[in-house]
C-alpha cells in the first residue's frame, strides 16, 4: 500500500536499519505490530492525503515504538528522541518536518493526555489501535506473559479482561482517542464492548485467540 508512494531510499534505509531494532522488543510491540500500524495508517489517511507528506507519515509510524525495549513506560519519548537524533533522516526532512514527526511519535500513546498536536500524530494514534478483537486479546495476553510471568493462564486472561475494560470499556481511556473517521474501528469497539458485558464469552474468545 505504501511501497509505491514513499521515497525509495527512505524506505530502504528504514527497512534495513530501523526495522531490525524491533527484534529487541517483545511480541506485543515487534515488527509485525509496526507493519500492521503502517497498513492501517495509510488505509485511514486517504481523506487527508492532500495535506500529508507520506514520507513523514511512514517515518512517524516506523519509529513510534522503537524505544519500547529500553523503557516501556516512557517509550513514546524514547522513540521520539531516537528519531530526532537519527542523522540520516536529515537527508530526507528539514528541521520543521522532523519536529512534526517527533511530536507525532510523542503524542501517539492512548494513555497520554491531550490531543495529538498535528495530523500525523492523529493518524498514528488512531492507526495504533487494533481493529481486530482477537489480535487485541492475543497481544494483551503476550504482553502479560512478558511482564507478569507469575500469573497462570486464567489470571492472565483476567488481566486481559481488566485491561479491555480500562482501555475500551464504556468510559475507557482510549475510547475517544481516535481522531479520524474509520468504520472498522467502531465495529471493533462495539464488538469488544459487547464481549466485556459478557465475561464468560470474553474468556472463551480469549482462550481461542491466544492459540491463533
Amino acid at each position: 500500500m505504501y511501497e509505491n508512494i514513499v521515497t525509495a531510499e527512505l524506505l530502504e534505509y528504514i527497512q534495513n536499519k530501523v526495522f531490525p531494532v524491533y527484534n529487541l522488543n517483545g511480541k506485543a510491540h515487534d515488527i509485525n505490530h509496526i507493519r500492521t500500524v503502517l497498513e492501517r495508517a495509510f488505509e485511514i489517511s486517504g481523506p487527508y492525503k492532500s495535506n500529508l507528506n507520506f514520507d513523514m507519515l511512514y517515518t512517524a509510524v516506523a519509529y513510534h515504538d522503537i524505544g519500547d525495549h529500553i523503557d516501556r513506560e516512557n517509550h513514546e519519548k524514547v522513540s521520539a528522541k531516537w528519531m530526532i537524533e537519527d542523522e540520516k533522516l536529515k537527508q530526507f526532512f528539514n528541521d520543521e518536518q522532523r519536529e512534526e514527526i517527533r511530536q507525532a511519535i510523542e503524542d501517539h500513546r492512548s494513555s497520554k493526555g491531550g490531543v495529538p498536536r498535528n495530523l500525523y500524530g492523529k493518524i498514528l494514534a488512531s492507526a495504533d489501535k487494533n481493529v481486530d478483537v482477537d489480535v487485541f486479546m492475543k497481544r494483551s495476553y503476550e504482553y502479560g506473559l512478558e511482564h507478569y510471568k507469575e500469573l497462570n493462564q486464567e489470571q492472565q486472561i483476567q488481566r486481559v479482561y481488566e485491561h479491555a475494560i480500562n482501555k475500551f470499556g464504556k468510559g475507557g481511556y482510549a475510547v475517544d482517542k481516535y481522531y479520524v473517521e474509520d468504520k472498522k474501528y467502531f465495529e471493533y469497539l462495539n464488538e469488544l464492548q459487547r464481549l466485556i458485558d459478557n465475561k464468560d464469552e470474553f474468556f472463551d474468545r480469549c482462550k481461542r485467540a491466544i492459540e491463533l
